[in-house]
């Protein structure tokens, strides 16, 4: 039988959802500048959050450039 409501897939660990969240809100705020490139991305990173782990920094950028490419996928569609 379906569910009535699909559950949300979390990992088993919240300290890994905490740094996914913790990513998110990085990648967002550096989209308010509207970067050029991923080198500037990660300047704006680094500039932003240095008390942030390079790790932390590093998923942030992964998370930006998978939505750059899902956005430049849907401009070519």
């Amino acid at each position: 039988m379906g569910e009535a409501l699909p559950l949300a897939r979390r990992s088993a660990d919240p300290a890994t959802d905490a740094r996914h969240m913790d990513a998110r809100h990085m990648a967002d705020s550096v989209m308010r500048y509207s970067p050029a490139t991923d080198a500037e991305a990660l300047k704006l990173l680094r500039a932003s959050y240095p008390h942030y782990p390079l790790s932390l920094r590093v998923a942030a950028l992964n998370l930006l450039m998978r939505q750059n490419r899902r956005g430049h996928a849907a401009v070519r569609r």
